[in-house]
């Protein structure tokens, strides 16, 4: 057994089924391995970028470490964005790439060279920042430990992506004689510093000491696996939450006591929900600059807030007064429920709930987006929603389309989720192919803009090659609709390199020229459930307006609470009665 069919027979034992790759010189040799073993298979993308997308929507979909291998040089480094999703939502993910000769390589002698072989890139150091753990095999006995050891690390704790960077003689080099193959280090959950009681009691303390209590449902509480404990002790005991967008695909959106996502582009009530209260327990959830806003000072400024997190270094930047935190694997959250006093706090708040969901949780609230010519996109998501199967998978790309989706989409069975770290451009197409692979009893709905959908349009071939069902809906305003409308507030409406310049193909033509299945819509009524059933690939053009916007959105120097369109000064006291704010605004 070669280097190349150690690594196929470790990936078997570990029950992967197959591996996403686009073939090159230096990883040849593997890719040949997995196509001789018995039970794997390979996917061929068309840039290593989507096949690194699509490793991280085998975790989000299926709760199974997806698998991908690129060759060296440019291969490799096209990996690094897919890995970087992987990296900022904490989705495990195995990365190896092929590598030349070591012989060849830069470092050869100690010779620091910019580069001695073809394709030679030091790979490693690139994806350092953004893997949990990434090296380089220099013989073949190092895969004995290292395979397992990477494998038990992208599935510990915070989770994430990992890399294994191996030479062309190694795989080709046989292993040594009767090489075992080793079981990767089971995840230690990782306890509460002072203990379960003593958080219990502090998680205790912080809510009763408060009256307005609230719960920000993070994403972290799906990874580890916790929210089926959470979504009970809430609905229990009737207590408000608000959710972080990747939190947003855990639980039935149907709960009462459900308030809606937060954020710059969040949902307006429970924005206005989040910042009047005076104690908010948020879980796995980093509060990011799109979650808080740019003044930090400014969220939930009249109270406290404990935030409970795996990652002891994102509990570090909290440095005012009024946060708490703990670090503690979320995998221990029913532990941690279990015995929890809930907190009482004063009626009012639930009745204020109640009253700020029923007035804009779902609702489309805002006025420019109906007077714009054409259909609004969050009828259209309301009436996609009514049109696909009730578990579809539904990914968002990233801009102005992803925000449409996640402030109107009602998720129930759905697998609701976007790269919401790294978010880039071209990511729900390749997605969609990870994920439709590793489901085929599902609907796979692939959500995009004109903008995005052509970074990887190149994987329609992919989808026609391999029959996939899925559907890739188009959001077609005509230009980079969040980029436009930041540039109407700081650029005097100038829309360079966003709308001017900018130019997008008759998507119907290149949907017929991949053989794919085309409807273009102008009108609601002609998206019905018969748009989403064909079997092999489609494209459903949705027409916008070209200065469609995306509201609610916060701007720059505005509390969270306080986004444009904007309220007058009466109706805004109205809905703020228990914290005052200074609006503000550049």
């Amino acid at each position: 057994m070669n280097g190349s069919e150690y690594i196929a027979e470790f990936l078997h034992r570990r029950g992967v089924r197959r591996v996403h790759c686009m073939i090159g010189g230096a990883n040849a040799f593997m890719i040949d391995a997995i196509a001789r073993h018995a039970h794997l298979s390979y996917v061929c993308h068309q840039h290593e970028q989507s096949a690194a997308m699509a490793v991280d929507a085998v975790w989000r979909t299926k709760r199974e470490m997806g698998v991908a291998m690129a060759t060296s040089g440019p291969g490799a480094v096209n990996l690094l964005s897919g890995i970087a999703c992987c990296y900022f939502d904490s989705t495990p993910g195995f990365y190896i790439t092929g590598q030349v000769n070591l012989k060849e390589s830069a470092g050869y002698r100690d010779a620091q060279v910019r580069q001695r072989g073809f394709q030679d890139t030091r790979v490693v150091a690139m994806a350092t920042p953004i893997t949990q753990y990434a090296v380089q095999i220099t013989e073949p006995a190092e895969l004995i430990h290292a395979l397992p050891h990477a494998w038990g690390v992208a599935l510990s704790g915070r989770m994430g992506p990992v890399l294994l960077d191996v030479p062309m003689n190694v795989q080709k080099e046989p292993m040594p004689d009767h090489a075992p193959f080793l079981e990767p280090e089971p995840a230690q959950p990782l306890a509460p510093a002072a203990g379960m009681a003593a958080t219990r009691h502090a998680v205790q303390d912080f809510f009763h000491a408060g009256q307005r209590p609230l719960v920000l449902f993070g994403a972290g509480v799906g990874l580890a696996g916790a929210e089926d404990a959470l979504v009970h002790w809430l609905r229990t005991h009737d207590i408000p939450f608000v959710a972080s967008w990747n939190g947003m695909t855990c639980f039935d959106h149907d709960l009462p006591n459900y308030c809606g996502g937060i954020g710059v582009y969040g949902n307006r009530g429970a924005n206005t929900i989040l910042q009047n209260c005076d104690r908010l327990w948020v879980l796995g959830s980093r509060l990011d600059n799109r979650q808080r806003g740019g003044d930090t000072r400014q969220f939930v400024p009249g109270g406290r807030i404990h935030v409970i997190d795996v990652d002891g270094e994102e509990l570090k930047k909290y440095g005012e007064s009024r946060y708490e935190s703990t670090q503690m694997d979320l995998s221990l959250l029913p532990a941690l429920l279990e015995g929890l006093t809930p907190p009482g706090g004063d009626p009012a708040w639930r009745t204020y709930c109640r009253q700020l969901k029923n007035r804009y949780f779902g609702q489309e609230i805002v006025v420019p987006a109906r007077q714009a010519k054409g259909m609004s996109p969050y009828a259209v998501v309301k009436r996609l929603q009514a049109c696909v199967a009730a578990n579809a998978i539904v990914i968002g790309d990233t801009g102005a389309t992803v925000c449409w989706l996640f402030q109107m989409f009602h998720r129930r069975q759905h697998c609701l989720f976007t790269a919401g770290g790294h978010s880039p451009m071209g990511y729900a197409l390749p997605a969609a192919i990870g994920a439709a692979l590793e489901n085929p009893d599902r609907q796979v709905i692939a959500i995009s803009g004109d903008g995005g959908f052509q970074l990887n349009i190149q994987e329609l071939q992919t989808v026609r090659h391999l029959q996939l069902p899925v559907s890739l809906v188009i959001f077609n305003n005509g230009g980079y609709g969040i980029i436009k409308q930041f540039q109407d507030s700081y650029f005097e409406g100038r829309h360079e390199a966003s709308g001017t310049g900018y130019s997008c193909p008759d998507f119907a033509r290149i949907a017929d020229a991949y053989g794919l299945a085309y409807q273009r819509i102008t009108h609601l009524d002609a998206l019905t459930p018969d748009s989403f059933a064909h079997h092999g690939g489609g494209i459903i053009d949705i027409i916008l307006d070209p200065h469609t916007p995306i509201e609610p959105k916060l701007e720059m120097g505005r509390p969270l609470n306080d986004q444009f369109p904007y309220m007058d000064e009466a109706e805004f006291q109205a809905i703020n009665p228990f914290v005052h704010f200074d609006r503000g605004g550049d």
